[in-house]
């Protein structure tokens, strides 16, 4: 609903699972227009998810007595609405109980899991700030965002498997018809998995694109431009340079 410079919202939901009985969670949001160019929400909700087939049954990966997660979570934050320039931050806190993630050492599984398996972590705490901007000035766009995150494991105070304590991007766009570019910067901070550390990593992807037609538009792409080696996760490399060239039709689009 809408009154006045005030908006909320009410969520509810219930399931009825074959597995895990009845489940119900909920949502509240609230939004403030503090002035024309200020919005400030919070917002509050819990949720359950149930595993997936792979979580419970893939070989040598899925363990069928997995828990579902129940979850907490809150946040707040604030909005900027220029004239064509925009920002928001948010600050949030989750609280997990049996979060279902990737336990990488074998004597941490049952019996028969020689590569790791899936599994719950009892306690977890997810906080952290998310903040982002963007803007167009003529011909030009941009944007860029950046998430700093706390997860942690209550029980042990031990950082996540496979959470990077930040990420972050930026895009710097041109399009002057029937031209048009962008280069995009993905960076990816440490994370641990497996008893190592894995680095951190920054990519750049660059395309271009011509309309030489009024529904036809010739496409470039090259996605990590500095042939980057890196892991997402341990002991699985990601792909290298990669070059796409191709044509595009939509006679709705253009």
């Amino acid at each position: 609903g809408v009154v006045d410079a005030h908006r909320w919202q009410v969520d509810l939901r219930h399931d009825d699972h074959d597995v895990y009985g009845a489940q119900t969670t909920g949502k509240l949001g609230y939004a403030w227009q503090v002035a024309p160019q200020w919005t400030l929400r919070a917002a509050v909700g819990t949720a359950f998810r149930a595993p997936s087939f792979n979580e419970l049954y893939f070989p040598d990966f899925g363990v069928e007595t997995i828990e579902p997660e129940r979850a907490r979570s809150a946040e707040v934050g604030a909005a900027w609405q220029g004239s064509g320039w925009s920002a928001q931050a948010t600050v949030f806190d989750n609280r997990v109980r049996d979060l279902i993630g990737y336990e990488p050492d074998p004597a941490a599984c049952p019996a028969g899991y020689p590569f790791g398996c899936a599994a719950n972590v009892s306690r977890s705490r997810l906080r952290g700030t998310s903040l982002s901007a963007q803007g167009v000035e003529g011909a030009w766009r941009w944007r860029v965002g950046a998430e700093f995150l706390d997860a942690k494991d209550r029980n042990t105070g031990a950082r996540l498997v496979r959470r990077a304590a930040y990420t972050g991007n930026a895009t710097l766009g041109y399009d002057a018809a029937p031209w048009g570019a962008q280069a995009t910067v993905n960076a990816v901070g440490a994370r641990p998995e497996g008893g190592a550390q894995l680095a951190a990593y920054q990519l750049l992807d660059l395309s271009a694109h011509w309309q030489f037609a009024s529904s036809w538009r010739l496409e470039a792409k090259l996605l990590n431009a500095f042939d980057k080696r890196y892991e997402p996760a341990k002991d699985y490399g990601a792909l290298g340079r990669q070059a796409w060239i191709g044509v595009r039709f939509d006679s709705n689009a253009f």
